[in-house]
């Protein structure tokens, strides 16, 4: 066999072999998922009772937000 097809044959199934076990792993393995928490330096944290995850108790009273005027319906802003 010549030199090339041979070095072009070793490539392919060391390629195959990559794919292979990339896909295995992707394919039956999961990862599990945990919660990441890290320091930054040189910021104060607040600590308040409700967060973005966690709404207020008051969300049932939201008032509707009207649209903004277009530039070309004619009013102007005072």
């Amino acid at each position: 066999m010549p030199t090339l097809f041979r070095f072009l044959m070793i490539v392919g199934v060391i390629a195959g072999a990559v794919t292979g076990s990339l896909y295995v792993l992707a394919e039956y393995f999961q990862p599990e998922p945990k919660e990441i928490s890290k320091a930054l330096r040189n910021v104060k944290a607040r600590m308040e009772d409700t967060t973005a995850s966690t709404p207020s108790a008051d969300t049932g009273a939201v008032a509707p937000v009207e649209p903004a005027p277009s530039e070309g319906s004619g009013r102007r802003a005072q």
